[in-house]
């Protein structure tokens, strides 16, 4: 009995990574280009620019919020760097980015923690307060020409393992113990689960809060320095819609919108399988219209999946119930 638990456990909590492979092998056996190595390659290069993003995002929603403001975020820091890359270096540019991003989630935390205006509301205004300064910075698309950058998202580590992936793992391992291991990340959950247990407990939930979003930023202002040099250009309107892309990755990867519960690794996973369908979808000649309705109905499976394991686990219950209590009329 405790070994099939143990077992539906793990499936539960792997459920996303073992759809992930099962899809693989069906689209290896289905469709040629899924066949070389370089699909794969590509699918990881992808998958690991959002997912970085992804990270800062799981924290969010594991305390029961979100941050509509990711993409905004991204064309500011895209812009700024392309900028002053030129001007101050690589190095000197990269910093300053991930301290524009910390500064971003500290303001977006603030109005959240402090003047107790909604996420939605406060990261949905944020949104286009950044986009329209990513616009007042500089309206004109910019090309990086720095070689060294350019190749820093698509260099492939002894010709098979991409860099950008490899640097995704390292921030995942960071975020993950963040999470697991510190105080703050026992906050985050607890701030999750109930936020007048978290005062109760003696945790400053404002505080939390604010450290949550600042985690937030550094994370998209990471994501953004590696979309840039994945793309080699920057512009103030790129990456429209990309904060419902990573929302809808923490979600199916398990990530509860109610808060309290959520896996770095599975936020991960469900973003290389997004990816994956977007790219199968390509190679399979799908109309671009009809992926945007796939996307859609992807978009409301992750939005409700919590929802839908609730109603199985309900429904299992009963029929459990009826089951024990049939066989002791019996």
């Amino acid at each position: 009995m405790k070994k099939k638990k143990k077992l539906h456990i793990e499936f539960g909590d792997y459920g996303i990574l073992y759809a992930l492979l099962l899809f693989w092998l069906i689209l290896a056996i289905t469709n040629k280009d899924f066949r070389g190595l370089a699909f794969y390659q590509n699918i990881l290069t992808r998958a690991s620019l959002n997912a970085i993003c992804g990270i800062g995002m799981t924290f969010a929603i594991i305390s029961g919020d979100f941050d509509l403001s990711v993409a905004s975020q991204v064309a500011l820091g895209a812009v700024v760097i392309t900028i002053l890359m030129p001007i101050i270096g690589v190095v000197p540019s990269i910093l300053v980015i991930i301290g524009l991003g910390i500064l971003m989630g500290a303001f977006n935390g603030m109005l959240i923690a402090k003047l107790k205006i909604p996420a939605f509301i406060a990261t949905l205004a944020m949104q286009m307060g950044y986009r329209a300064l990513a616009q007042m910075v500089n309206s004109t698309p910019v090309v990086v020409e720095n070689t060294f950058f350019k190749k820093m998202a698509s260099y492939k580590i002894g010709g098979i393992i991409p860099a950008a992936f490899l640097i995704l793992v390292v921030f995942a391992v960071i975020g993950t113990i963040i999470l697991r291991k510190t105080k703050l990340g026992r906050d985050i959950l607890a701030v999750g689960t109930s936020k007048e247990a978290a005062v109760i407990s003696g945790i400053n939930v404002a505080r939390t809060q604010i450290l949550i979003f600042v985690l937030v930023g550094l994370f998209t202002a990471l994501s953004s320095i590696m979309i840039v040099s994945s793309l080699g250009s920057s512009n103030y309107g790129m990456q429209t819609g990309l904060e419902f892309t990573v929302i809808s990755s923490v979600v199916l990867g398990g990530t509860a919108l109610a808060g309290g519960k959520g896996s770095i690794f599975n936020t991960i996973v469900a973003a290389i399988f997004l990816v994956t369908i977007r790219s199968a979808m390509d190679s399979f000649g799908v109309d671009s219209y009809w992926q945007k309705v796939v996307e859609g109905i992807i978009l409301v499976i992750a939005f409700s999946i919590t929802e839908i394991r609730t109603l199985i686990s309900n429904a299992l219950v009963k029929y459990k119930a009826r089951k024990a209590m049939a066989a002791q009329k019996a």
